[in-house]
């Protein structure tokens, strides 16, 4: 497959490129050949890219890699080639926005930030709902992140002694080569008003978090400390809110 069209397929997204900022360009022109998809030195045009994130992540002056026509990002598991990318692929295109990316790459991103800036590229926000929808995607992909995959107890008090715990805890898990291996799944479908689920002529965004932590049950908080407090926050921002596979997802759901 030469012509530059994916054979991946989903009910969502069709890719038509990759790109890879860390990649050596004849890597990912074989890369790309093998997948059926056109390699991509600086994304642009209408048609769907997927970033494949190798290496350090990108920082602040990678902000264009965030933005349409970006609509995936994955880090590709270690030592894979083509096969190993086709069912991440092929999970990104029954979605509007994916990314699959392990905890150490993760935790080096603002990826609530980034998240928030990809869906208001594609349904601008106002100024106090766009705070709102970044503080609890921070939110989600934080307690997935730390709570999740580093299995990092919250601070029980604002004290000066648990945040040097919680500080020297989370070192210590991030820099465990198993637990930063561990993947953090976002999945996000975007519905138009003229879709069905959307309401009020408002689009309707919805966030899924996959961690491969321990999980957790969810149940009313009873403690006053400093941590605890993310799902309520969550809570009061998202219109629905879910939490499944034994507490190892969560499911939001937002008005744009």
């Amino acid at each position: 497959m030469s012509d530059g069209t994916t054979q991946i397929t989903g009910c969502r997204t069709r890719f038509a490129g990759i790109a890879a900022p860390r990649m050596p360009a004849e890597r990912l022109a074989g890369l790309a050949q093998a997948l059926g998809l056109a390699p991509v030195a600086e994304p642009a045009g209408p048609a769907a890219l997927a970033i494949l994130l190798t290496g350090a992540a990108p920082g602040s002056d990678a902000d264009e890699l965030w933005l349409p026509p970006v609509a995936a990002w994955i880090e590709p598991p270690a030592g894979s080639e083509a096969a190993g990318l086709v069912p991440l692929l092929a999970e990104a295109a029954g979605n509007d926005l994916y990314l699959n990316l392990t905890t150490g790459t993760a935790h080096d991103l603002q990826l609530g930030g980034r998240l928030l800036a990809a869906l208001n590229a594609r349904h601008p926000l106002e100024g106090d709902r766009r705070d709102d929808l970044e503080l609890a995607l921070h939110e989600a992909v934080s307690n997935a992140l730390v709570h999740g995959n580093l299995g990092v107890a919250g601070m029980k008090e604002l004290s000066a002694q648990e945040l040097e715990r919680f500080s020297r805890d989370l070192g210590d898990r991030l820099a465990d080569p198993a637990l930063a291996a561990r993947r953090i799944v976002i999945a996000v479908r975007i519905d138009s008003a003229e879709d069905g689920p959307a309401q009020d002529g408002r689009a309707l965004a919805t966030v899924e978090v996959t961690d491969e932590g321990a999980g957790f049950t969810p149940g009313p908080r009873t403690s006053s400390g400093a941590s605890g407090r993310g799902l309520d926050l969550i809570g009061n921002v998202a219109e629905e809110l879910e939490i499944g596979n034994g507490g190892r997802s969560i499911r939001l759901r937002f008005r744009l």
